[in-house]
């Protein structure tokens, strides 16, 4: 049975709870939280933005989200696949530059729903050229992925096996561009950033006053020297969007619809508790119960979001450090889920070990 909770200070004192295990003594940590149940919504912020001027988090704190980006992007191909520009069996080689079609040979075997996946057998780290930046940016595929595309040789048979990869959402997001001929910042900004009013959702801080960007620090303090490359953004825009993927913006497109239930289906079985997408993981928690998530990172912020079909429930935790406690923040988003929603036991979610996404990398500062 269920008994949603109605009352803003409860949802409130359920994150507070979390972060208190989470973070332990290390209160520098920023945070900033935010939390829906229905129509009930709350929000947490939390320690420092900024170490060096004592800058605490507020609501509007940008933190960089990491490989959350990756749900963004695979949505934006989940509509390309509702309008008929690709399908999910298609070949990428269809859409990918011609130079790639004549001399790739085993690219031939990847598609949209590989890539969705991470089943296309890409390795786990980017290629060189900072190719997701140059994607997010709008622009043009640097050689380094051209280079890359025509060499791939899986590490896996291609469609069976599941192995967390970067430059699998990047190539997915060319072949997506390319499919649509059309920008990643114009197909962002259609199908998801205006629909939901995500106005701080952004890749570039140029002209963003700098109290309101969140450092990143890494597991022993020290302040990040380079950002990393992706999305920024806020909690509440991001609970904007988990509130899209419950259905729940009357005004969102039918295209933004039909896509986020396509993405939103499972399309390859990790383990007995665990499926994936196109980009959510789809965990059973018992009692029947799904969550949906992704989490992100680099070597300075960690970023987790989930949401409970058929529960209307929502959670999104952005901080920007690594705790020493030992304890995951997806563990501690989906507990802040199901308590938030009234679920009680039997409720079981996966162990840290049990948990496929691989989307947070403590020790670097590389592309996630």
């Amino acid at each position: 049975m269920t008994t949603p909770a109605q009352d803003p200070a409860r949802l409130r004192q359920l994150v507070a709870a979390a972060m208190k295990d989470y973070l332990g003594t290390q209160t520098e940590i920023g945070v900033s939280a935010a939390v829906s149940v229905g129509d009930v919504r709350a929000s947490y912020v939390a320690g420092l933005s900024d170490r060096a001027a004592q800058r605490p988090v507020s609501e509007d704190t940008l933190f960089l989200i990491g490989s959350v980006q990756k749900v963004f992007t695979n949505t934006l191909a989940a509509a390309r696949i509702v309008e008929g520009k690709m399908a999910l069996t298609d070949q990428i080689t269809r859409f990918l530059p011609g130079e790639v079609r004549q001399q790739g040979t085993v690219i031939r075997q990847v598609t949209p729903q590989a890539l969705g996946t991470m089943t296309a057998g890409m390795p786990g780290a980017n290629v060189p050229g900072q190719p997701a930046g140059a994607l997010y940016r709008g622009e043009v595929p640097p050689p380094e992925m051209f280079d890359f595309w025509t060499r791939f040789n899986p590490e896996t048979r291609v469609g069976t096996h599941y192995s967390y990869s970067n430059v699998s959402e990047v190539t997915q997001g060319f072949t997506t561009t390319l499919a649509a001929r059309r920008s990643y910042p114009e197909l962002f900004a259609t199908d998801i950033q205006e629909p939901f009013a995500m106005r701080d959702t952004r890749v570039d801080l140029t002209g963003i006053r700098p109290e309101r960007i969140a450092q990143g620090y890494t597991t022993r303090g020290k302040q990040l020297g380079y950002r990393g490359v992706g999305f920024n953004s806020t909690a509440s825009d991001m609970l904007r969007f988990l509130e899209g993927n419950l259905f729940r913006v009357p005004t969102m497109p039918l295209l933004t619809y039909r896509a986020m239930k396509l993405a939103h289906t499972p399309h390859f079985e990790i383990s007995a508790r665990q499926s994936i997408g196109l980009g959510w993981y789809i965990t059973d928690a018992g009692g029947g119960v799904k969550v949906l998530s992704k989490a992100g990172g680099n070597g300075g912020f960690v970023a987790w979001v989930g949401f409970l079909p058929g529960h209307a429930a929502a959670v999104v935790l952005l901080t920007n450090g690594h705790p020493t406690t030992g304890v995951k923040l997806p563990a501690m988003g989906r507990r802040i889920l199901l308590e938030a929603a009234g679920l009680q036991a039997p409720i079981h979610p996966p162990d840290a070990e049990d948990d496929a996404d691989a989307g947070i990398a403590p020790d670097d500062g590389a592309e996630a």
